[in-house]
């Protein structure tokens, strides 16, 4: 939603017409009700209550009674700010609509919103929920009072819309209190909040006008002179409908006979009112007649636009220089009229420049105009929207040659407009536009194929979307002229500079098509044909396909190419001055480089794309929540726990609600890890399963249900659920016989699989098995550049070499993933294989081998669970962890574990009793137990001591 197009009109207060009967019952019931938000309740800078619901059918008074109450905050200490937001069915969209809210909320404080508004801009919009956390911190550190008026609800059917009103509801600062009119109940909690009492509702038994009301406005406002029994007998027949006995009172002006006229009015409000509608019309004179028939198909009326709907812009009468001038025939004297006739006419600007007809006004002239004059309507939408287009209101012009049926000028007007609406985010609009025009129109036209194919590809419709790119492709130079010079015609021949730039949209489209099922050479081969063709300037559609090679190299396990691609990428955004394709690029390079081991500049990375964010209002956007989970997991392998599950579990939530599916899908990944480095395996269960549903409901990508299946494998085996992991093994279709340069071609999540299948053949003591593979694998990892994968494939090495009894391959093994992993501090792919790598970091203690790094990583392993009923370990959370034993200590522990007594383990090492007692003081408190039996179960655990 571009800031520019927000129309003012949307915005305003209605005014309080000099005829308004005021209501204080009705007043003094929106002010009422006891304190029921919290301890703050009773102050005087909060609400008692969150909602007020005006609630009922149309023409029952609701905005003039909320408008009354609302302008007589100002007189209040502290004052009260008001903020008004009209709705349409275009606020359908949650972009536009969270647009207009924050364009509302800037008329009581400027700078409310101002980092949000951009991040709704961008082709992808952050979730509702995480522009609306945005808004709600800056409303809480307002000190005023605010009311949020959301004026004609029932024009939303989004429940995108409604979901997000709840989620500002139930997060309401004190200090802010919202009003909703409509005609019918939103999907809101109503429910609960009635029973907590934070609701105030008026319904339609309370808007009715009393019988004193009702004379007041009969009498006095419409200057009546009716009698107490044609009132009361007037206020039965409508019972208080404040339209119809508008309606009815206009009608009554002119009838003589009030009493017989009161007396035949019969039947359901609908037909009252049309019935009520028909007398007045039928009272005005044959030119007002006409104008309000004509121009009933507008929104929204203006003296000018009013003027070219009837007479066309040439023959507009009283007109000069787009500007209104006095005259009996000028729309703007008319509009003027028709408010002091109180003809259901609402200005909607305090200079009567722009106006809109009462609702239900405006339909039944609708529904009268297409059942009496129906062939006018094109011409009058025809009309209306070349005003528009030539007064800058180009998707007002769009709408109304939509609903004239002028395809080909739409079709024009929308070729127009797609590159804006695309690259600021407009797609709900621009996908409605596209959803209108007929499909073979949509074919003829090049340009409008490429956007129609990505809005099918999106969802999901790829048979589809390959048919309509092959159409853009198929057009032919032409020298044909696009435009007569009368109206714009599409065209099936586009010139050949421009079929080529075609071809390359059309290409960067099927690279992420291609994408979608992880076919990385059809990614390679699309994203660079859409280099090839897109020309330099093209830089968001230049920049999308980088980013899809660097996807397809990252996928193949590429890592050095990935990388390149990826910054190629990276630089395309930022001189294009895309944010937000920005941070879509940096994540995946922050990607790219934790997959090459670099972790710390991983972490770094992440850091300042969080800046970046913060600085342009997108830091709750889909894509951020991705950054956040990639940070996470960098800093769960350099141990920092308590902050990586944090970063995670918010940056998983936030791609949960929207963004990129690739964003949801790493950053699952991301949390798995983090939780199976906390040692939360029922979190990674429950995350699993959030997934499995996510994909029944959704069409993402299958690698993302994958992934997820060989997590659930890593889970089982950290279970011990053997043989469930050994199913997935057998149904896997792995080939431990496969060629070595097979394994080599392994794309990325491939390898995930193959080393999740070695850890299960070490599990099932198939040790020959699993160090083949990994060799082969270890190769594989190597080629690509990815230090990470090569350092958890040599310590699972090290782990089989030991397990078959080779020692001097285990440390070998171990040796070079400890060389590779101490710079960069890698601490959990050691640490998550538990007490077996504790044995081998052991070993390496007592060969020397990284001494430095081996005590530091044994000393971040977590102590067990004891298995006794003994006193609580008393230690201190910084002792929490196993320090290395020494030489010595070792040799004592072994003995313990053989039962030998402290005196014959003296004799057996040469030293004195008191000696051996120092040591075993040591040995316990090294490994937080109490005992002899607990430092050898300890021990044992740990592998510190061979299992039994």
């Amino acid at each position: 939603m571009q800031q520019h197009s927000l129309l003012q009109t949307k915005l305003y207060i209605p005014p309080i017409r000099p005829e308004l009967i005021s209501r204080p019952r009705l007043i003094e019931q929106l002010n009422a009700g006891p304190p029921t938000r919290g301890d703050l309740s009773h102050a005087q800078d909060v609400f008692p209550r969150a909602l007020t619901l005006i609630s009922a059918p149309a023409g029952f008074g609701k905005t003039t009674l909320v408008s009354e109450w609302v302008q007589g905050m100002g007189g209040t200490t502290p004052p009260i700010a008001v903020a008004w937001f009209s709705l349409d069915e275009g606020d359908n969209d949650p972009a536009r609509f969270l647009a207009y809210l924050i364009a509302a909320l800037r008329t009581i404080e400027a700078s409310i919103g101002k980092g949000v508004l951009s991040a709704l801009q961008t082709p992808q919009p952050p979730p509702p929920e995480a522009v609306l956390i945005s808004l709600l911190n800056e409303i809480a550190a307002i000190p005023s009072r605010i009311i949020l008026v959301l004026d004609d609800h029932h024009t939303i059917e989004s429940s995108l819309v409604d979901d997000a009103l709840a989620f500002l509801l139930k997060r309401l600062p004190p200090q802010m209190h919202l009003v909703i009119i409509t005609r019918e109940d939103p999907h809101l909690p109503l429910a609960r909040m009635r029973a907590r009492g934070q609701l105030t509702e008026v319904r339609a038994s309370d808007l009715r006008f009393t019988s004193s009301e009702a004379a007041q406005f009969l009498n006095q406002a419409m200057g009546l002179d009716l009698s107490a029994d044609d009132i009361a007998a007037l206020e039965g027949r409508t019972e208080g409908w404040i339209a119809g006995l508008q309606l009815a009172a206009l009608s009554l002006q002119r009838h003589k006979d009030a009493t017989s006229l009161i007396q035949s009015f019969t039947g359901s409000h609908r037909f009252v009112l049309d019935y009520l509608v028909e007398e007045v019309l039928e009272q005005q004179s044959e030119s007002i007649q006409t104008f309000l028939m004509q121009t009933a198909i507008l929104d929204r009326l203006t003296g000018l636009l009013c003027d070219a709907v009837r007479f066309g812009g040439a023959e507009s009468p009283g007109s000069s220089e787009g500007t209104a001038v006095a005259g009996p025939d000028s729309g703007q004297t008319i509009l003027e009229m028709l408010e002091r006739a109180n003809l259901f006419i609402v200005p909607l600007d305090e200079e009567r420049r722009w106006y809109r007809y009462h609702h239900l006004f405006a339909d039944l002239l609708r529904q009268r105009l297409d059942q009496t004059q129906p062939e006018q309507l094109p011409g009058l939408h025809r009309r209306a929207s070349e005003w528009c287009e030539q007064n800058g209101l180009i998707d007002e012009a769009i709408e109304h040659a939509l609903r004239a049926k002028e395809f080909k000028r739409s079709a024009h007007l929308i070729e127009e407009q797609m590159d804006a609406k695309w690259q600021c985010g407009a797609h709900e609009e621009l996908r409605h536009w596209l959803d209108e025009l007929p499909v073979e129109l949509v074919l003829s036209s090049p340009e409008l194929c490429i956007f129609r194919a990505w809005y099918l590809f999106a969802s999901g419709q790829q048979d589809e979307a390959e048919r309509f790119l092959q159409t853009a492709e198929s057009a032919h130079d032409s020298s044909t002229d696009r435009d007569n010079g009368t109206e714009a015609q599409p065209s099936t021949k586009v010139p050949s500079s421009n079929l080529r730039m075609l071809q390359g949209r059309a290409a960067a489209i099927r690279a992420f098509m291609a994408g979608f099922v992880a076919d990385v050479p059809a990614i390679i081969q699309q994203a660079r044909q859409a280099l090839d063709y897109l020309p330099e300037q093209e830089v968001t559609w230049r920049s999308t396909a980088a980013v899809a090679l660097g996807d397809a190299y990252g996928l193949r396990g590429d890592m050095v190419s990935a990388y390149q691609a990826r910054l190629e990428a990276s630089k395309l955004c930022r001189a294009a001055g895309n944010i937000y394709f920005l941070l879509v690029a940096n994540s995946k390079l922050a990607i790219t480089m934790r997959e090459q081991g670099r972790l710390k500049e991983t972490i770094t990375i992440c850091q300042r794309q969080m800046q970046i964010a913060q600085e342009s209002g997108l830091s709750q956007t889909g894509i951020v929540g991705g950054i956040m989970a990639i940070w996470g997991e960098a800093l769960a392998e350099v141990n920092d726990l308590e902050q990586a599950r944090q970063l995670a579990a918010s940056g998983a939530e936030m791609t949960e609600h929207g963004g990129p599916l690739s964003a949801l899908g790493w950053s699952h990944h991301c949390l798995m890890r983090v939780l199976l480095s906390c040692g939360d395996l029922e979190g990674m269960a429950e995350l699993i399963q959030k997934t499995e549903k996510i994909d029944r409901e959704s069409n993402i990508p299958p690698w993302i249900a994958k992934q997820m299946t060989t997590w659930q494998t890593r889970l089982q085996l950290a279970q011990g659920e053997l043989d469930a992991a050994s199913r997935w093994t057998e149904e896997g279709g792995f080939k431990l016989g496969e060629k070595p340069r097979a394994l080599r071609e392994i794309h990325f999540f491939s390898l995930m699989e193959y080393v999740v299948l070695t850890r299960t053949l070490i599990a099932q003591k198939r040790l020959d098995d699993a160090i083949q593979l990994l060799q082969l694998l270890l190769e594989t990892a190597e080629i690509g550049g990815r230090t990470s994968r090569v350092i958890e494939i040599l310590s699972l090495q090290a782990l089989a070499h030991q397990g078959a009894g080779d020692t001097t391959r285990a440390m070998d093994a171990l040796e070079r993933a400890l060389t590779l992993a101490e710079p960069e501090g890698f601490v959990r792919t050691f640490v998550d294989e538990g007490p077996p790598m504790a044995r081998l970091l052991y070993e390496a203690l007592a060969r020397e081998i990284a001494p430095e790094y081996a005590r530091r990583l044994l000393a971040a392993f977590p102590m067990p669970e004891p298995e006794h009923n003994g006193p609580p370990n008393t230690q201190s959370p910084e002792s929490d962890l196993i320090e290395p034993l020494s030489e010595r200590e070792l040799e004592v522990l072994q003995l313990i574990s053989e039962g030998l007594t402290n005196p014959e383990i003296a004799s057996r090492l040469f030293l004195s009793p008191h000696t051996v007692k120092t040591h075993a003081r040591n040995i316990y408190s090294k490994l937080g137990v109490h005992n002899r039996t607990q430092a050898v179960t300890s021990a044992r655990a740990w592998g510190i001591l061979p299992s039994t």
